[in-house]
């Protein structure tokens, strides 16, 4: 459709940038994303997890009231970890307007180099400072939800 608008939409890693020890949550990961307006911003996890993980990662999501749930992005047991997040940013850079990528290692940032991906790294000794960042993105293009706790 021509003049449709792009729907806008961030990567989010999962294990060492959202939460440690598989199911322990960043809370500044998940108070920045319990903000987003879902109806402007989609979130998608890309994770190495692979779906043998799907019950607890889903749990997980739900017990912290995290957007895009149903955007969960496994890592099939056939390729590697790089690979599949390297592909994971393409199809999404392709049907959505990907405004950022947050995560903790080399993998998530060059997945996101490759595909012109704006990349937020988060230091696990201090989560805080990469969320901040992206939560100041999401801010500029207007992407946080006017009910949301300040």
């Amino acid at each position: 459709m021509r003049g449709a608008e792009v729907q806008l939409a961030i990567i989010v890693d999962l294990d060492e940038t959202l939460c440690t020890q598989f199911d322990v949550p960043v809370q500044s990961g998940v108070e920045v994303l319990q903000r987003v307006d879902q109806l402007r911003i989609q979130v998608h996890y890309v994770t190495a997890r692979t779906t043998i993980c799907r019950e607890a990662t889903e749990r997980f999501l739900a017990l912290h009231r995290l957007p895009g749930a149903q955007n969960v992005h496994f890592c099939p047991a056939s390729v590697t970890s790089l690979e599949h997040k390297r592909k994971q940013h393409e199809l999404l850079s392709r049907e959505f307007k990907v405004v950022a990528s947050i995560g903790d290692s080399s993998e998530e940032e060059q997945a996101a180099a490759a595909t012109g991906v704006f990349f937020v790294r988060v230091d696990v000794q201090r989560p805080a400072i990469g969320w901040l960042n992206l939560a100041n993105r999401i801010a500029e293009l207007g992407g946080f939800s006017s009910s949301a706790s300040q």
